[in-house]
């Protein structure tokens, strides 16, 4: 068929690999840095994995919120954010991750605009209802830039 298109992949990078635990209403993350700037995806699919538990079972359909603050935008200074607060300044939310009323290990994956965004730093909000345990087994959030070609 003519004027099909495909899923063009770029590298998948590990943005937040946190070893502590995060609370209820708290944040985390920006570990990693997102390079997009070589090829410029407009969209990723972005995971987030608790491979652990979670303190007790999180309320059905609660979420963890994705920000992203980018960094690089004019060449010369980054937004700025606050990590492990309830503060996450220059954020822009990206996604909610859905999380089920299971207390055992959760993965999710969603799809995220990275329109404009060459380079940011991810964090997660977390609203479950109760404590997301990274300290036992590290949370991921994974970020697979992605863009439509022709076949």
């Amino acid at each position: 068929m003519a004027n099909e298109l495909k899923i063009v992949q770029d590298a998948t990078t590990t943005c937040i690999n946190l070893t502590a635990d995060v609370t209820n209403n708290n944040t985390g993350g920006g570990t990693l840095i997102l390079d997009n700037s070589v090829n410029k995806y407009p969209r990723a699919l972005a995971m987030f994995n608790n491979p652990g538990t979670f303190s007790a079972a999180p309320t059905n359909l609660s979420v963890v919120n994705l920000f992203m603050v980018r960094q690089d935008t004019d060449g010369t200074s980054d937004d700025t954010a606050t990590p492990l607060t309830t503060d996450v300044e220059s954020a822009e939310w990206v996604g909610a991750f859905p999380i089920y009323d299971t207390d055992a290990a959760q993965r999710v994956t969603i799809d995220i605009d990275l329109r404009g965004a060459l380079k940011a730093h991810f964090y997660v909000e977390n609203k479950t209802g109760v404590t997301i345990t990274g300290a036992a087994s590290n949370i991921y959030v994974k970020i697979t830039p992605y863009t439509y070609a022709p076949t």
